[in-house]
């Protein structure tokens, strides 16, 4: 019962991912920019960076949704930036003091981080801008704010993609063989 969460900053490609392993493994897909409250949409579109005050009822919220399709033994897919640790630590094990360090859940649980190069993301932003809240003036703060794993030991549970001349049916497959479905 594999639960897959597609993370990283704005524009690498989340959604998209989420939605061809949704059409390809036949899961539950769940989208976290639906859960988001209307104040942080509407900072996001101002161009205003969240805070992590903003994003912790976000997040648990999203982890409160994980918990769910865990205790029912469904696989689902979700998307979430999740761009720091304790963003990540929040999601996966709903605690939200930073000085608690939690082993991860990593039985069930993948965690990919999807990379992109700024110049790349930029111009998919550029692209999208009408038909997403993401104000593309928010990238850098994304980009300075993401914290990937140092080691797969750090996160065990939490796989880098580099997507960098990569099709969509390539991190699918990259995808598909860590989860083994």
């Amino acid at each position: 019962m594999p639960i897959v969460i597609i993370g990283g900053v704005t524009a690498t490609g989340k959604t998209s991912t989420a939605k061809k392993l949704k059409e390809v493994l036949h899961w539950d897909y769940v989208e976290a920019d639906e859960y988001h409250p209307q104040s942080n949409i509407d900072k996001m579109q101002a161009g205003i960076a969240l805070t992590d005050e903003d994003r912790l009822p976000w997040l648990l919220t999203l982890h409160k949704q994980l918990e769910k399709y865990s205790a029912l033994g469904q696989s689902c897919i979700i998307t979430c930036s999740a761009l720091k640790k304790s963003y990540r630590q929040i999601l996966l094990c709903g605690i939200t003091n930073p000085s608690v360090q939690a082993k991860m859940p990593c039985e069930d649980f993948y965690l990919f981080m999807l990379t992109l190069p700024r110049d790349v993301l930029h111009k998919r932003l550029i692209q999208r801008q009408s038909e997403h809240f993401m104000n593309p003036r928010l990238l850098d703060s994304q980009l300075q704010t993401l914290e990937l794993p140092a080691s797969q030991e750090d996160e065990p549970c939490t796989h880098v993609i580099d997507c960098d001349g990569l099709s969509l049916d390539e991190v699918i497959e990259k995808i598909r063989k860590i989860i083994k479905q």
